[in-house]
């Protein structure tokens, strides 16, 4: 499945990005984590589950959530909407503006 949503790289800017879920392997590795670090719950961000954690060798990414909690981020991540069930959805128009807004630099 397509999805729409907002990769983010080590030091480089949030892009735009449709990608196929089937390989998401390729990006983010094989070993895959789903966290909800916003505010709203029906947005997600796939990690490598080493995503916390500065010894494994992962750059450190950056740091996203709420106002009064982040979470750091090390190597790739990949932002999406969430079913109910945690499949990933697309983002819309406007939470690509929002979330590519939140995500810079």
């Amino acid at each position: 499945m397509i999805v729409r949503g907002i990769i983010c790289e080590p030091g480089k800017p949030p892009m735009e990005a449709e990608v196929d879920t089937q390989f998401l392997g390729t990006i983010m590795g094989d070993n895959r984590l789903l966290l909800r670090p916003f505010k709203d719950r029906n947005i997600g961000v796939v990690v490598n589950e080493n995503y916390a954690n500065g010894n494994t060798g992962l750059e450190h990414n950056r740091s996203v959530g709420g106002l009064f909690k982040s979470v750091a981020i090390y190597g790739n991540m990949f932002v999406a909407g969430l079913e109910v069930d945690g499949s990933l959805l697309s983002l819309n128009d406007q939470q690509i503006k929002l979330y590519m807004k939140q995500l810079g630099r």
